[in-house]
């Protein structure tokens, strides 16, 4: 089974295949040295205790069969009967090092190296890398500069090594350099002996999604040892429950994991594994809910998947963008971030590599984009960290492109795997996944405060319902959030047609035109202007939108003029363009355009000033394709204010144009 998150199976291979590798050059010279070679002329061993020779060479044929518990308890007794066996220290590094126990590897090494350091001098560079794992980085430092002082390291030991010093370096550096974050076990109401994976948390902190890895009953149905379910935790009095499981429609057996929502929650990409609709052994897939009900789940297709392992999709809060891993062909290394556009039909376009600031040659896993779309994290077995897979971030410029990744340091990282994270919408909060020693077992969700050292920005939102004004019945209509300076869209949703609901996340130093339009409707227009707003609120309202009638009216909030002028900046023309359509699509309607001042200045100047304005309106609209007899325009100076003019925000409310249908 091709695990979803493969992080312990991927991490466990390149540990064993670092380990092999050196067990081969071991075995080359203890076999030309004639200790493996049974019956043959040998060279003599440094041991001459016949008991010691008889329970090594068992060993030996333990370790060969990877029986290597029986051959690290032979070998135990054999360097009790000759304290100086040089062969049995090595090989009891050998046994204890495949073996996982790591802390003894590197005692068993350090003895043969006392020994007898001209023997296997290599043996200083696997207790550098032992000691790097374990998170002794000083050590490991210390080792690998010791190795090579040796004689005989060839040019390429020396460039690995070399490379080997600077990771070391750099580990030290971080855990000198800790951040003041506190990771805490979500606890066995959330973790478990199994896997636990953090997918999504919503916008309010109440919900935590996540998968978990665990004992499949049918194994002996579907032959998959392991199955991922996915899972919802509810915050009860500050603490998060027990795990209700998160059902999908789908079919029985299914390989599924790796899950990510869209913002509002309507849409689940996931992965699948081994499906008979897959390209390859992993593909990314797609789920739309309606009202409650989930639909089917939609291949991302022969654009998007390959035949090779696509896995761990996850899309950004504006829907535009979908990043994800992959061990496709053309990447850095092993697996890549990489990242595919919406398509203006609504498709996926071809996938790009993140490039050399995300990849390594390597492997990147786990691509999380945070709501503010801007900072992206992800985890890395391969750049430089504290051991195993560590947790990176990396910052989009004003240019669009990605900075050198850092890592998120000390203690969010470890000397085990931290191989996920997601921040909440506010910046506050985290979870990563980690298999620290410390958990329930494998790994666990852990949950801490940020600091700005790893802090995205922080992102409010709009949760809305858009419903008929006179019938309160729920609708389905074009949301709509466009940057005025840059005159560009910025979210394009529909609401659910079942509820009426929807969800848009907003971003700070932003000056937004929100609206919401629906054909027989008029539309609903509202300026949010975030440029110099420090705090700001989450926004949760029900959006009444006005049929087309005649006497209804409504107010352009995204019309601007500058101080004292009636020139239309161009910040409006969004608006207007909208007003025009309404008008093009409802071709006998009729509307007066209604100017409003606040009350400074003289009536004759406020009633002057309105009227202006209200006809730079009215000539916007003809220049675009509307008939002079369609519209009529009136000022009406500071006469119908409809909030108080004594503050600031009072006035610039009553300063206004206000359409009416005629």
């Amino acid at each position: 089974m091709e695990h979803i998150f493969a992080s312990t199976q991927i991490h466990e291979n390149s540990v064993r295949k670092e380990f092999m590798k050196l067990l081969r050059v071991i075995l080359f010279m203890l076999f030309f040295s004639g200790t493996l070679a049974a019956g043959a002329q040998q060279n003599p061993l440094s041991s001459q205790n016949k008991k010691a020779v008889k329970l090594y060479r068992n060993a030996e044929q333990s370790f060969l069969g990877r029986e290597y518990e029986h051959a690290i308890s032979e070998l135990k007794k054999s360097v009790e009967k000759d304290p100086g066996f040089v062969e049995a220290w090595l090989l009891l590094g050998d046994a204890s090092a495949e073996a996982g126990l790591f802390s003894e590897a590197v005692h068993a090494y350090k003895k043969a190296a006392g020994l007898n350091q001209d023997y296997f001098p290599y043996a200083l560079y696997l207790i550098g890398n032992l000691e790097y794992k374990l998170g002794n980085y000083q050590s490991a430092l210390d080792f690998y500069k010791a190795y090579l002082s040796t004689e005989g390291v060839t040019e390429n030991e020396l460039k690995i090594t070399s490379g080997k010093i600077k990771l070391a370096e750099a580990a030290l550096a971080i855990v000198s350099d800790s951040l003041a974050v506190e990771p805490i076990n979500l606890g066995n109401d959330v973790n478990s002996s199994s896997d636990e994976y953090v997918n999504f948390v919503d916008e309010d902190i109440t919900q935590l999604y996540l998968t978990r890895k665990e004992p499949n009953p049918d194994y002996a149905l579907d032959g998959n040892p392991f199955r991922e379910n996915f899972y919802i935790s509810f915050l009860k009095e500050n603490v998060w429950d027990s795990l209700i499981l998160f059902d999908l429609p789908l079919k029985k057996h299914r390989n599924v994991g790796g899950m990510s929502f869209s913002i509002d929650r309507k849409q689940i990409y996931f992965t699948g594994c081994s499906w008979p609709t897959g390209m390859g052994s992993c593909d990314l897939y797609r789920m739309n809910k309606t009202g409650n009900e989930w639909g089917r789940a939609h291949n991302l297709g022969v654009i998007v998947n390959t035949g090779s392992w696509d896995s761990q999709p996850f899309l950004s809060s504006d829907g535009k963008t979908l990043y994800f891993a992959s061990k496709r062909t053309g990447g850095k290394g092993g697996s890549d971030i990489w990242m595919t556009e919406k398509q203006p039909d609504g498709s996926w376009g071809t996938p790009v590599n993140l490039g050399d600031s995300i990849n390594t040659s390597g492997n990147e896993m786990a691509p999380y984009i945070h709501a503010d779309t801007k900072t992206l994290y992800f985890s890395s077995d391969t750049r430089a960290g504290l051991g195993g897979y560590d947790l990176f971030m990396s910052k989009k410029d004003s240019s669009g492109r990605w900075r050198q990744a850092v890592n998120l340091g000390s203690p969010v990282n470890t000397r085990a795997n931290e191989i996920n994270i997601f921040i909440s919408m506010d910046a506050s909060t985290a979870w990563i996944s980690s298999d620290r020693k410390d958990g329930e077992g494998g790994y666990d969700i852990y949950e801490m405060k940020t600091v700005k050292a790893i802090q995205p920005e922080a992102v409010v939102y709009v949760k809305g319902k858009v419903v008929d004004r006179n019938s309160k019945k729920p609708l389905r209509a074009l949301v709509e959030l466009s940057n005025v300076d840059k005159s560009e869209k910025v979210v394009e949703i529909t609401s659910d047609p079942v509820d009426g609901s929807f969800f848009i996340p907003v971003y700070p130093g932003v000056n937004y035109a929100f609206h919401i339009t629906k054909k027989g409707y008029l539309f609903y227009s509202e300026n949010m202007n975030l440029k110099d707003t420090l705090r700001f609120s989450p926004v949760h309202k029900t959006f009444e939108l006005t049929p087309v009638s005649k006497g209804n009216s409504f107010v352009l909030n995204n019309i601007f003029f500058d101080f004292d002028s009636f020139t239309l900046k161009p910040a409006s023309f969004t608006e207007l363009n909208l007003l025009a359509s309404l008008l093009k699509n409802n071709p006998s309607m009729r509307i007066l355009i209604k100017g409003h001042t606040d009350n400074t200045g003289t009536d004759e100047y406020n009633l002057l000033l309105s009227e202006n304005r209200a006809k730079a309106v009215y000539d916007y609209l003809t220049e675009h394709g509307i008939k002079q007899e369609r519209l009529q325009y009136k000022g009406f100076g500071a006469t119908q204010p409809i909030s108080s003019n004594e503050t600031s925000e009072g006035r610039a409310e009553n300063r206004r144009t206000e359409i009416e249908i005629l």
